[in-house]
């Protein structure tokens, strides 16, 4: 991940872990990579790809971020309502990154599934980000 998609994911962190509501449902439970014995609900960050979107006067990035909720039980309903908090609290934060500027961020597509490996529900949301680099002020 570049250092635009790691201040991104860093950005989007703290403006979940910020969120009251939010951590009614998840406790502050939003991992990088998930502790053994974790409650459910759980928030986790999945795949994170990045590609070069620069112009001929701007070098920029895409991101593509996935979230993934975590529910246990016959919950589907909690992670709905956890997406649901997720993409308003992504649609109104003012997400800021070191030497990068974010153009936008969209959420692409939300999706539930049971996931029975896990005796549970799975929820995934995809966000697009475009990335501009800040040109450092000079002297």
């Amino acid at each position: 991940m570049s250092s635009a998609g790691l201040q991104l994911q860093k950005a989007l962190l703290k403006a979940l872990k910020a969120d009251a509501e939010l951590n009614d449902w998840v406790d502050g439970r939003i991992y990088d990579h998930v502790p053994s014995r974790s409650e459910f609900p759980y928030i986790t960050f999945g795949s994170a790809t990045g590609y070069d979107w620069s112009t001929a006067t701007e070098r920029g990035s895409e991101h593509l971020m996935t979230l993934q909720v975590w529910s246990r039980g016959d919950f589907r309903k909690t992670v709905f309502e956890i997406m649901d908090r997720i993409s308003r609290v992504l649609g109104i934060a003012p997400l800021k990154l070191d030497a990068h500027e974010l153009i936008n961020l969209n959420l692409e597509y939300t999706q539930a599934i049971a996931a029975n490996s896990r005796d549970g529900y799975a929820g995934t949301m995809r966000y697009r980000a475009v990335t501009e680099e800040v040109s450092a002020s000079a002297p």
